[in-house]
């Protein structure tokens, strides 16, 4: 069905993994289009609870496909270019709009636009062969894909113009200190990590993370005042759910709790 990317569904996790392994899984019109397809399926889809996106081969993104930029540099370039960026935009858009934990596995390099897709991720479970760089001043470009927002507020301004400026790599161990990951992992047991968490979100409060999500994505853009008024709205509605209920019996009756996201 698709020709860049695998898609699969199991038991509430969708795995999305860029399948072009030897481009490094760099982005073109077609892998951005299929990315975005297949994100909105699970936004509409209510059995998919949790995502991965991870990389085939020995990347999980290389960002931009360079030898596409060679192809195409004629007297289209900038509409074509922008238009690229804009695809890629939205798929950015969709990953932090998505009501469901977003884990990237990133098991090799991500630089340039797939370091920024990894960022849009919600938790990034790395293996110790990861590495990330912005690699857009080695072209003579500037970040996209939400790389200056989202590292801006990870790591603050001094230390983004410095990976931004020297386009220097990130190894997996800095990227654990830096905050950039949840947890550095040895690469043959990535896959097994990943595949526990993300079936541990998808049988997780599932409302309880929409709502969580929406409260983390507004809370650098509000007051104080207005994101208390806003967790108070989201945690009375959260005590309505079914979720909670279940949540409470669990307590009192020292079990685990079986959430149905409802």
């Amino acid at each position: 069905m698709y020709n860049n990317i695998i898609f699969k569904v199991n038991d509430g996790v969708a795995d999305i993994t860029l399948n072009r392994p030897d481009a490094m899984n760099a982005l073109n019109h077609d892998i951005i289009a299929e990315l975005a397809e297949v994100l909105q399926i699970c936004q509409g889809d209510n059995t998919v609870r949790a995502l991965v996106i991870a990389g085939a081969g020995k990347a999980f993104c290389a960002g931009g496909d360079v030898k596409w930029m060679l192809s195409a540099r004629d007297e289209n370039w900038k509409s074509g270019f922008d238009s690229l960026v804009d695809s890629f935009n939205k798929v950015i858009l969709l990953i932090r709009d998505l009501g469901k934990p977003v884990i990237a596995a990133v098991n090799g390099f991500a630089s340039g636009a797939g370091f920024s897709l990894a960022m849009a991720c919600d938790i990034r479970i790395i293996s110790d062969k990861a590495k990330f760089n912005q690699a857009y001043v080695n072209l003579g470009l500037t970040p996209d894909g939400g790389s200056t927002y989202f590292l801006t507020l990870m790591l603050g301004a001094a230390r983004v113009m410095d990976l931004v400026f020297t386009g220097r790599v990130i190894e997996a161990k800095e990227a654990l200190a830096l905050g950039l990951a949840s947890e550095l992992i040895p690469a043959e047991s990535l896959n097994e990590r990943v595949k526990q968490l993300a079936g541990q979100f998808a049988s997780g409060p599932s409302i309880a993370f929409k709502q969580a999500k929406a409260l983390i994505n507004e809370a650098h853009r509000r007051t104080l005042e207005a994101q208390l008024d806003l967790e108070r709205e989201s945690i009375v509605g959260a005590s309505l759910s079914n979720d909670f209920e279940e949540g409470l019996k669990a307590f009192a009756e020292k079990r685990e709790p079986v959430f149905k996201g409802n």
